[in-house]
């Protein structure tokens, strides 16, 4: 666990948290015991618990898995004090080290990261983290246009049902870490302004017009993934149709000719079977037949 102090604040930061290590934060701050089996669980609904001394915060923040295309979602608790602030997470989180960084090098930073209390360092993460959704959001929004452009402009859509269904996935993601996250800001907006002043409000309200921006984004992208599903579903059946047409009427058309062409394959006496002219003759009947089938399906409009 690492460490930074600024005056009388001071942020601890734990990438890898061990049961140890949550014990000496319980004995020096006074955590509850139900607080740390909540950082110790593999997961955990967002929410706020607020205490006298302290706020116990935890939310997700997505993220894209590079090599599956997939978004996935990591888990931020944090405890908050009027003079602590304290960041758990499986694995290093590039905001929170940027963050950590920006502050510890300068102090120009520290200062105007740190001076105005815990909790405008509080709205500074969240501030970053939910700004970082956004690119996720343009992300899935490109993905979706490039996927529509290859349905209506190729002949090829091979793996297009695959690419789609992943969008529709990562979507429905989104929205399920956005969903409680939108009352979690709302909560810090209204409500603990013992650790969240007055003044800050209207910082967490910003936060949460984002949430909303980023909700409205994904609903249209919801809305998009879902016609393109169905218009890649039309497509193939369309495709279908017409290859079940096709063969259809090759099999039509072949039908008299095999007819014909068995019944002077008996080994039986046929009329004329011993004139010289016999073989154009059937030759002949055969096209005009062929003819006549593809003239009829030409008048109905079947080819």
């Amino acid at each position: 666990m690492r460490s930074l102090t600024f005056r009388d604040i001071t942020w601890h930061d734990d990438s890898n948290p061990s049961e140890e290590d949550l014990l000496r934060l319980q004995q020096q701050y006074g955590f509850h015991e139900l607080d740390i089996e909540d950082c110790l669980s593999v997961h955990e609904r967002p929410k706020v618990e607020e205490y006298d001394d302290y706020l116990f915060l935890v939310f997700h923040i997505p993220y894209l898995h590079k090599k599956t295309g997939r978004i996935f979602k990591e888990e931020v608790n944090i405890f908050l004090g009027a003079s602590f602030v304290a960041t758990l997470h499986k694995g290093n989180l590039p905001t929170i080290d940027n963050l950590w960084t920006e502050i510890e090098s300068s102090q120009e930073k520290k200062e105007e990261y740190l001076q105005h209390g815990t909790g405008f360092l509080l709205y500074e993460l969240m501030s970053r983290f939910f700004d970082n959704v956004f690119p996720l959001v343009d992300t899935i929004t490109k993905q979706l246009r490039a996927v529509e452009d290859r349905l209506f402009e190729s002949e090829e859509q091979v793996n297009l049902l695959r690419e789609i269904m992943t969008l529709k996935r990562n979507i429905i993601t989104m929205r399920s870490i956005l969903l409680p996250q939108r009352t979690l800001v709302a909560t810090l907006e209204h409500k603990n302004k013992k650790f969240v002043s007055e003044e800050l409000a209207l910082y967490f309200d910003d936060i949460l017009d984002a949430i909303e921006r980023q909700w409205s984004l994904l609903d249209t992208a919801k809305e998009l993934s879902e016609a393109l599903q169905d218009t890649h579903e039309s497509w193939l059946s369309h495709k279908t149709n017409a290859v079940v047409k096709l063969l259809t009427i090759f099999s039509v058309t072949m039908l008299p000719l095999t007819v014909i062409t068995g019944l002077y394959g008996m080994n039986v006496e046929l009329p004329y079977q011993n004139t010289p002219q016999i073989f154009m003759g059937i030759l002949i009947v055969m096209l005009g037949v062929l003819a006549v089938m593809l003239g009829y399906f030409a008048k109905k409009h079947w080819l």
